[in-house]
């Protein structure tokens, strides 16, 4: 369900203001080729997408049914386009330059403004780490550019797309759409040559097991970058790794370290894995146990998996290291739940990608909305939490349509300050 359009007026207008005090940039970046796509109004394009995206609005019949009333309630401060003239657009995206402008655009603006986004959240002493993980977008339908049956598991037998997304700090700073069919493997190096031409220093690369190539372990140290990615069972080293895990566990060797409850490594140091690459591996044992609950007996389950690395950590350093990469998978998690990334508009492969970016530009603006306007405490509130907990419960409507802070509610303070700083930009972008 869509949050109710008056609730997102402070963050749109934040949003507007931040493009206008921005114009130029974006004038040389994109709004030059939507205007050779016939966008008369480029400005006008990217807050429609950007508004729909606060919203929560999961599809463009969903926002059709609502256009009349958006469109009156931000007249005072800036147009929107309908349906017709966004999915129109979009269909005329033949390539990936628009999608790549805006994340020019948002990088710069970071860089510019909110840092802090880019930096990790917990620190190894490792500098800034580029995270690379794919996300599987199941499609509706089989007449869509791009919608293959692809590899995921989840997914089987299932027309879906490939999205590559590159993971920063607090932030997604970069994706790419593929057909579904494609492998992952091949992600990995566009990811971390698209991250560096994006202006984003970065030491660590880290990533999957999906994504360990020798190719890719070359490309890392010829750019002279440090990596932590899962090492699948393919390789010979690990398989040999698993069987000495094994051996040295029924001799209660010393070598393998507990780092917590049921979860046991061994630390093999630097190994030939084959075709002159050499690397550090790490084999990890986990056991589960768990009770049926009808028979009432005890289960239980051993897995092995691998890390490889090139990192001056301990062991246990490296393993909690690597499993920091759920950051990235909690970003997707809120891409599907918070930012309705399900369900692309269009039918072409390239106008999707640019629906994608712009999504996760609304995401990016909202976190510095968030910093710029709230206090700590609320930096990493999730989207709809904001506007449905903390909004809907502590604003109100007056009878002349303006907002108001009602009485003996949780963030009085910090809603006061909100609308202060709302009016001021109403004051300013009024005609």
């Amino acid at each position: 369900m869509p949050v109710p359009y008056h609730l997102t007026l402070p963050v749109m207008l934040y949003v507007y203001d931040l493009l206008s005090t921005h114009h130029d940039v974006l004038q040389s970046y994109l709004y030059r080729i939507l205007e050779v796509l016939g966008v008369c109004e480029p400005t006008r394009l990217l807050m429609s997408m950007l508004t729909q995206a606060m919203l929560g609005v999961d599809s463009q019949q969903a926002y059709r049914e609502i256009f009349p009333d958006l469109k009156a309630f931000y007249a005072p401060y800036f147009s929107l386009y309908g349906t017709d003239t966004i999915t129109a657009t979009l269909r005329r995206i033949t390539n990936s330059m628009a999608a790549w402008k805006v994340g020019l655009f948002q990088a710069r603006l970071v860089r510019a403004q909110t840092p802090q986004l880019l930096e990790p959240p917990k620190d190894f002493g490792v500098g800034r780490v580029l995270d690379v993980d794919g996300l599987t977008l199941r499609s509706r339908s089989h007449t869509k550019e791009g919608a293959e049956v692809g590899y995921n598991k989840q997914a089987k037998g299932k027309t879906c797309w490939q999205m590559s997304g590159s993971w920063m700090g607090r932030m997604f700073v970069d994706a790419k759409l593929f057909a579904g069919h494609c492998n992952p493997k091949y992600f990995f190096r566009k990811a971390v040559k698209r991250a560096i031409a994006l202006g984003l220093a970065f030491e660590v690369a880290r990533a999957d097991s999906a994504y360990l190539t020798y190719e890719n372990l070359r490309l890392l140290e010829s750019l002279s970058l440090g990596y932590a990615i899962g090492a699948p069972s393919t390789f010979d080293a690990v398989k040999e790794g698993k069987a000495l895990f094994k051996r040295l566990a029924r001799q209660k060797s010393s070598r393998i370290q507990a780092v917590g409850k049921g979860v046991s490594l061994l630390d093999l140091g630097v190994v030939p894995l084959g075709k002159g690459v050499s690397t550090r591996l790490l084999i990890i044992r986990r056991i589960r146990r768990w009770k049926n609950k009808k028979t009432g007996q005890w289960k239980m389950r051993t897995y092995y998996y691998a890390i490889a690395s090139n990192l001056a950590l301990s062991a246990r350093k490296l393993y909690q290291f690597y499993h920091q990469r759920q950051g990235i998978e909690a970003g997707f998690r809120e891409l599907r739940q918070q930012w309705q990334i399900g369900r692309l508009p269009v039918t072409n492969l390239k106008g999707n990608e640019f629906w994608i970016m712009g999504k996760l530009l609304a995401m990016t603006m909202f976190k510095l909305f968030q910093r710029d306007t709230l206090p700590s405490a609320l930096h990493t509130i999730q989207r709809t939490t904001f506007f449905r907990r903390i909004l809907q419960t502590g604003l109100d409507l007056t009878r002349n349509g303006a907002l108001q802070v009602r009485p003996k509610r949780k963030y009085t303070w910090v809603l006061r300050r909100l609308l202060a700083r709302t009016r001021r930009l109403q004051e300013d972008l009024s005609p």
